[in-house]
């Protein structure tokens, strides 16, 4: 498994990927981003982390993750079994500029980027509808030029907004939640890693937390998960780091200690592998 993390959207700040056949091509990736991902799912099951919960997918659940919020998406594609999504990321402070005919939007937008109670996961109550507008959003990608695809992703995006907004106000104001089958022994050990992910990890203090042997606590996280405690830990520690070499002036060797990698030539090896560039690369297109 691999942590990812999209570093273009600088240059390409509105990206979107309208109703793609993933079955094939489909690869478990913990990772983080600078911007919002609202990630569609027309057809597939599986279920996805984000931080500290665990969500089932189901054909129309439609999800939010704000930046630099850690999730892992887990899709079952073995067996028959396809997975078609439509995918939005952007950069919020620049649709911004685009919203300010829409102030409704505008608000709504905000809502989504930077409420801490804000729902992110909503079942869409009309399949069918929402397949035939991101169909319909895909051609119209199809025909658009280089020059102005930075404009009409832009416009698709608010339109998208738009149509979204009541659906999500409403499952809002219902206080819908999705289905979480996680069990409080999963709960607690996400809580703990969340906590603890920049000190020297210890697998028997895991254990000893949530009264469950060592052994069987390896199990049931990836049991539950799809990934192993070494690689959900690292990929906390990176998206910390990530955000830190975006925002702080922090040299690279303090950032490595302050999330937990006290070897400096160790966190700096890490980093490349996972992210594909060095720390000082990737600050170097924070822009």
């Amino acid at each position: 498994m691999k942590l990812a993390n999209y570093l273009n959207l600088n240059n390409r700040p509105i990206q979107l990927s309208l109703y793609l056949n993933r079955t094939e091509s489909f690869r478990e990736i913990i990772h983080s981003h600078q911007g919002i991902e609202l990630l569609y799912v027309h057809e597939g099951a599986g279920r996805v982390v984000i931080e500290q919960q665990l969500i089932d997918i189901v054909p129309g659940t439609l999800l939010c993750f704000r930046p630099y919020q850690l999730h892992h998406v887990r899709m079952n594609t073995g067996q028959g079994q396809s997975y078609i999504r439509s995918m939005f990321l952007f950069e919020p402070s620049t649709l911004s500029q685009y919203l300010t005919p829409f102030p409704s939007i505008y608000q709504f937008s905000l809502y989504i980027w930077k409420d801490p109670y804000a729902v992110q996961v909503i079942r869409h109550p009309n399949k069918e509808e929402a397949d035939r507008l991101l169909q319909n959003y895909n051609f119209r990608l199809a025909d658009q030029s280089s020059q102005d695809a930075t404009e009409e992703n832009a416009l698709l995006l608010i339109s998208f907004l738009h149509y979204l907004k009541p659906i999500w106000e409403s499952q809002s104001k219902a206080h819908a939640h999705p289905s979480m089958t996680v069990s409080a022994h999963i709960t607690a050990m996400l809580q703990w890693i969340e906590e603890h992910y920049a000190s020297e990890f210890q697998l028997s203090e895991l254990a000893q937390a949530v009264h469950l042997s060592p052994n069987h606590v390896s199990y049931l996280f990836r049991k539950e998960t799809g990934s192993s405690l070494t690689e959900y830990l690292t990929a906390r520690r990176m998206k910390q780091a990530c955000l830190l070499l975006r925002t702080s002036s922090l040299t690279v060797q303090e950032i490595g200690s302050r999330v937990g990698f006290d070897n400096f030539s160790y966190f700096c090896q890490l980093f490349k592998k996972k992210m594909g560039i060095t720390p000082l690369q990737y600050r170097s297109q924070r822009g």
